[in-house]
């Protein structure tokens, strides 16, 4: 064997190593960008689940039921959007977590609401006591001094 047919071997058996390296890579990258891509869809199912869940479940809460009717109809409402997206769906426990955090919050908003909507019993008799005072000068027709 003479120099050039060496260097002719070595270059078709690199060739060769190189295609095998290039297809075992795109191999995995395709792999891995398909594992990506379900992340991302998983992520977007997550978005959409958590931006949902609190308009649903107010919406469970003026169509009553009890509680178990109201979970059911918050979780099956939250599979059927995620299906009409075609996103992948996501597990019945985190959901339902999604949910109760949901209501958590609701009940939180309504005390804090009747918190601050409920009167002061001292500013109502104040008022109560002008409005006896206003009654009687009404009557007399001229305010007194």
């Amino acid at each position: 064997m003479n120099f050039s047919q060496v260097l002719e071997t070595a270059i078709v058996f690199l060739s060769v190593v190189a295609v095998a390296i290039a297809s075992i890579y795109s191999k995995h990258k395709i792999e891995i960008d398909k594992r990506a891509a379900q992340g991302d869809l998983l992520a977007k199912s997550e978005q959409l689940a958590a931006r949902s869940v609190t308009p649903l479940v107010y919406q469970a809460e003026k169509r009553g039921g009890s509680g178990e009717d109201k979970l059911e109809f918050v979780i099956s409402t939250l599979n059927i959007l995620l299906t009409m997206a075609h996103l992948p769906s996501l597990p019945t426990s985190f959901l339902k977590g999604l949910a109760e955090k949901s209501v958590t919050a609701m009940k939180q908003a309504q005390s804090i609401a009747d918190t601050v909507d409920k009167p002061n019993k001292t500013i109502t008799a104040s008022f109560g006591q002008d409005a006896k005072t206003e009654q009687s000068n009404l009557d007399n027709g001229w305010p007194k001094d």
